[in-house]
């Protein structure tokens, strides 16, 4: 039995998109864990913030140490595990967007001093929603999702939650990155 050309083509345009939806749910499954990890920072890091809201923020500095770390062997882990191909100098590129990440915000806090610990509580989940936001538009449809859930609850919370909003954003703001973790490795 041969195929006609119509059907080898229909044929190829198949495994095509199964390719790209298998190499989706790939990088959607390498990404859970990072979700998980950092949702479970900010549960941490926003519950402390709000049980001591006088202590200052040296937990958030500690917290995020301990996050790139954590991230580190994450990555580490899942190059030697052969399935991710890794080209030379991908750490370092990830570890200068992320200062780059961290010196813009720090710029803006300065800019913005007078900005109170709610407004600042509100910024560094935003830059997270709008960069999934941008992901999901050049990756995939739920980091997207994502980073919109979490700019609706921000903001939500910021709006309607002005005494509780730390709290607030310890429960929903890192749950919603956990349940994103959850959801992305369930593929």
């Amino acid at each position: 039995m041969s195929l006609s050309q119509d059907q080898a083509a229909e044929s190829l345009k198949e495994i095509d998109r199964t390719s790209r939806r298998s190499a989706l749910a790939y990088s959607y499954a390498r990404t859970s864990p990072y979700l998980i990890m950092w949702g479970l920072i900010w549960m941490v890091g926003y519950g402390l913030s709000d049980l001591y809201p006088g202590a200052g923020s040296w937990h958030w500095t500690a917290l995020t140490l301990g996050g790139l770390l954590v991230s580190i062997l994450i990555g580490r882990r899942q190059a030697a595990s052969g399935d991710v191909p890794v080209r030379p100098g991908t750490g370092l590129q990830v570890f200068v967007t992320f200062f780059a990440i961290g010196l813009f915000i720090t710029a803006t806090y300065a800019i913005f001093g007078h900005a109170g610990p709610r407004q600042q509580a509100a910024f560094v989940p935003l830059i997270v929603a709008l960069i999934y936001s941008v992901m999901g538009i050049w990756k995939g449809p739920r980091f997207l999702v994502m980073g919109i859930v979490i700019a609706a609850l921000t903001l939500g919370g910021f709006f309607f939650l002005k005494d509780h909003f730390l709290l607030w954003m310890a429960v929903v703001g890192g749950g919603a990155l956990v349940l994103g973790g959850l959801w992305l490795k369930k593929i």
